[in-house]
């Protein structure tokens, strides 16, 4: 009797040791993998998988009814979506959009927003005629742009920010970035309540039909988190704010600009360095970030890639009621590469500065037709935007002129700032210009209807500018 129960004691503890490890493993994934509607999806769904969130963007054809759908879910092994597949859901009434919970195996649990995109009226963009008044060039039209400008009027998410840029990727998305956000939600009369500030964020335009918008920063609403974090550091101290970018390879690079606080006050802080991010394409995630890449200037305001084999750089430099532009550039294209610095005796790899054009603020340098055009806003906050041109990317600049006023509206109880030009949303030669506008009592951001529309860009078109 001893003997048999000893022997089934030892072939029990042979099973447990011969038992594998992966047997109780429990994943920790938690993602969506594909969502596909039951009838009139057109393509397959875009899934852009963050760290702590995922959102996902299917188009649909235009009579498609929202209220009843019961989309086909497919999650990661092992893994539990609520709603559950095949549960209807009434995309409509929540701007065609919905929030998927998807707990792992192992009980993590990832937030996934679908949203659920119909096509536009092909009518082109919406504009409105902004009356010249004696204010800016009479021969350039100038339109108020309602598309843009209903676009980044958000009611949930992301809602405001400054620092506004964008570039087009190989696959025809639009990359929005931004430097300080609010996250949260927004009343229907533009109160803004209980939300977050990040300091940058960005976002994917899947189309031209200003229908879709992809949040890249992690998690939702007033829980959401910086896109670009600056290592490990606390965000009051050590953050990033998101400058101009372009695509090289299969990598979209991303000049940053490094930020630190240096006292308690408002305007305590300075820009320590240039770095670089790279974004994998078409991912969008990040490879890497090559710090310190310039710590002379602030190089991350502006770039352009020139027909003659180079990239230019530029910052500015503030002086006595002025500013001061410097340059510098990168062979071949690629940013990662030796960076050159123009000076009073030429290039050279090692850092110097000479002004190339002053009293202006953010630059922005294109080429078009033989000629180097330099846009910028007036200094100290003027409401007046410039556009200058050269024959050589460094200058000398020459014909200035004036594009267009901000409202006057704007110097009571406002800065205005960030003029940027937006070359890939130009439809017929225009230039797409934002400016961006920033309360000076920051506490007027909130709990007042209309709080929503005191911090963020603003778009007009811009017609005969040249």
């Amino acid at each position: 009797m001893k003997m048999t129960i000893l022997l089934a004691t030892a072939i029990s503890l042979l099973a447990s040791c011969m038992r594998s490890p992966m047997e109780d493993y429990k994943s920790w994934e938690c993602a969506i993998t594909s969502f596909k509607l039951p009838a009139g999806q057109v393509g397959n769904a875009i899934i852009v998988n963050t760290p702590d969130s995922g959102t996902i963007t299917v188009s649909a054809e235009k009579d498609l009814d929202l209220t009843t759908i019961n989309p086909i879910v497919t999650v990661s092994p092992g893994a539990k979506v609520l709603p559950a597949p095949g549960v209807k859901v009434n995309f409509a009434d929540n701007g065609n959009g919905y929030t998927y919970t998807v707990t792992s195996a192992a009980g993590k649990v990832r937030k996934w927003y679908v949203h659920v995109v119909k096509p536009a009226d092909p009518t082109g963009p919406r504009l409105q005629l902004l009356p010249n008044l004696g204010k800016w060039d009479p021969g350039v039209t100038v339109y108020s742009d309602l598309d843009y400008n209903d676009y980044l009027t958000r009611y949930r998410n992301w809602n405001g920010a400054d620092g506004c840029y964008t570039v087009m990727l190989p696959d025809g998305r639009l990359l929005w970035s931004f430097q300080d956000s609010f996250f949260g939600n927004v009343s229907q009369d533009r109160n803004r309540t209980n939300n977050k500030m990040c300091r940058n964020a960005a976002n994917l335009e899947l189309d031209t039909s200003v229908q879709s918008f992809v949040q890249l920063n992690p998690g939702t609403g007033n829980t959401s988190e910086t896109w670009v974090k600056y290592r490990d550091a606390p965000e009051d101290q050590d953050w990033y704010w998101p400058g101009t970018s372009q695509v090289h390879g299969n990598q979209l690079q991303m000049l940053l600009a490094h930020v630190r606080k240096t006292g308690n006050g408002t305007w305590d802080f300075a820009i320590v360095s240039t770095d670089l991010a790279l974004y994998n394409l078409p991912s969008m995630q990040l490879d890497h970030i090559q710090e310190n890449k310039d710590t002379y200037q602030n190089y991350s305001a502006a770039s352009m890639a020139a027909p003659d084999g180079y990239t230019y750089m530029y910052a500015t430099e503030n002086g006595y009621l002025t500013t001061y532009m410097y340059v510098a550039r990168v062979a071949g294209h690629d940013l990662t590469g030796t960076w050159e610095y123009y000076g009073d005796n030429g290039w050279s790899t090692t850092p110097q500065k000479k002004t190339v054009c002053s009293d202006i603020t953010q630059p922005n340098v294109f080429y078009e037709d033989g000629k180097y055009y330099l846009v910028s806003q007036q200094n100290l906050f003027g409401l007046d935007i410039y556009i200058q041109e050269a024959t050589s990317p460094i200058g000398p600049w020459t014909n200035k002129r004036t594009l267009y006023h901000i409202p006057e509206k704007y110097t009571v109880d406002f800065i205005t700032y960030n003029a940027f030009v937006h070359r890939s949303l130009s439809r017929h030669g225009e230039l797409v210009i934002s400016y961006n506008i920033n309360p000076t009592d920051f506490n007027s951001n909130f709990n007042v209807p209309g709080s929503a529309d005191r911090y963020r860009p603003y778009f007009v078109r811009v017609f005969n500018w040249k």
